[in-house]
């Protein structure tokens, strides 16, 4: 098979997503990069440079990237989307798209709706990656094995402290509702929602309630380019829960001004299992007896080598390759749909200060 042409459109100047697609793609045999893209004149040109890769790359407009592409990655803000994955289905491109799917559930549905309808069928897969992480497969296999049983509570926080400096980091496209959506609900909510289907659905079914609340505590952030003052017009922070068909309540916390990492802990009638990423290469494990008491400490077992494999954002470009071949998609746009319908329950959940059914 000759190798897939990639490439990356919107490359972005913060956080640096764009870079971990490109890591990944670099890192997987089979693709090659063949174009990067951005709106910025200059960017794509800079970004080739910067990730050792052929100044070739670059490319000045959409048609020249489509063109030298078989599949790309889309990474540019979230109301940018839809526009982007119509163009890669006009030209009959599968892609990756990144989370969220959408600004909201109708914008979704309307993304969704386009792709099944389309004459051109492509693979479109949604940057879910955090399942990818190894110890996220491990505690994967030990639910679905019935080893801690019905699970009763889990408990995840994921987020991060780069924009916590209210006067040096200027307002961007996160912080306005209009190009976001929500903000660390989308930004960081959308991957624990992920998460807990993935972990959870199989053995205790989908979210059936949520209830959440929010805050914005920069409520103004300096301009970019200078000139003043803009507001922030979604929030910095989030706490939410939820409870799934079989009972298990679950518990959720994102922030962007502050937070030491991505932890998860799940407890069962038969143990539990603790996760931290600052101790990415393991998983905590205790088990017990489910009809009896904890006899033993926690251990924090080394991740087994078949969990290992989509690590490091592989296992998207992994699951693209295996598409392409006829493998049924993992993370799909069915998914990126459900969990936007999820997130904005949960939103209005907070604007309106009460529990809702989903």
């Amino acid at each position: 098979m000759n190798e897939l042409r990639v490439g990356v459109i919107g490359l972005g100047y913060t956080v640096g997503v764009a870079r971990r697609h490109i890591s990944a793609y670099k890192a997987t045999e089979g693709v090659k990069i063949t174009a990067l893209y951005d709106i910025i004149n200059g960017r794509a040109a800079k970004y080739a440079e910067e990730n050792q890769l052929d100044p070739s790359v670059a490319c000045s407009n959409t048609e020249e990237f489509f063109s030298r592409v078989d599949a790309l990655s889309i990474t540019v803000p979230n109301n940018v989307h839809a526009g982007i994955v119509k163009m890669a289905v006009d030209h009959n491109r599968h892609f990756i798209c990144e989370k969220p799917i959408a600004l909201n559930h109708n914008e979704a549905l309307d993304i969704f709706n386009y792709v099944k309808n389309h004459r051109n069928r492509v693979v479109s897969l949604i940057g879910f990656n955090y399942r990818d992480i190894p110890a996220m497969r491990y505690a994967k296999s030990i639910i679905s094995s019935g080893r801690i049983g019905r699970v009763y509570t889990c408990v995840q926080q994921l987020g991060g402290s780069r924009i916590a400096d209210p006067q040096n980091v200027m307002r961007e496209w996160r912080m306005d509702v209009k190009q976001s959506g929500t903000g660390a609900l989308a930004d960081f909510g959308s991957h624990l929602l992920d998460l807990a289907d993935f972990l959870l659905s199989e053995t205790n079914g989908k979210i059936t309630q949520v209830q959440g609340y929010k805050n914005t505590f920069i409520a103004e952030r300096n301009r970019l380019g200078g000139g003043g003052k803009d507001p922030v017009t979604n929030e910095d922070c989030t706490v939410f829960n939820a409870v799934t068909e079989g009972g298990a309540l679950l518990s959720f916390h994102t922030s962007r001004i502050g937070m030491t990492g991505e932890t998860m802990q799940i407890i069962g009638e038969g143990g539990i299992l603790f996760y931290n990423s600052e101790n990415e290469g393991r998983l905590g494990v205790q088990l017990k007896e489910k009809n009896g008491r904890y006899t033993t400490a926690m251990v924090f077992e080394e991740i087994p080598a078949e969990f290992q494999e989509g690590k490091n954002g592989k296992g998207l470009v992994l699951e693209l390759l295996k598409c392409i071949k006829g493998a049924a998609p993992e993370r799909d746009l069915k998914q990126g749909v459900y969990i936007q319908y999820l997130l904005d329950k949960i939103n209005e959940s907070m604007e309106k200060g009460v529990s809702l059914n989903v």
